[in-house]
């Protein structure tokens, strides 16, 4: 037989048993996305599993809003009181240094 005949005939069988097994491996998971999709259970859990990330991200989103109201009352409370403070303290008097 030809040399390049009996390669072709390799790579046709390798070409085939891949194609082949691609196929199956296409049908079989066809088949199981069809029966998870027919399934209301599997519904039913992801509009309940979708509500409690909504639940938490707006509880979320409330602690971040109470997280910058603290921060703007704190900075505005040290404002305060370092003006207090510098209202209070004298002001620094230059020192002479002896030439």
């Amino acid at each position: 037989m030809n040399d390049d005949f009996v390669v072709l005939l390799v790579l046709f069988a390798v070409s085939a048993t891949v194609n082949l097994g691609l196929a199956i491996a296409w049908f079989r998971t066809n088949r199981q996305l069809r029966r998870l999709e027919s399934r209301p259970a599997a519904q039913e859990r992801q509009e309940d599993l979708s509500a409690r990330v909504d639940t938490a991200l707006d509880g979320m989103a409330a602690r971040l809003d109470e997280f910058g109201s603290a921060q703007d009352f704190m900075n505005r409370v040290l404002v305060d009181r370092l003006d207090k403070l510098n209202r209070v303290l004298p002001a620094p008097e230059p020192h002479d240094t002896p030439s």
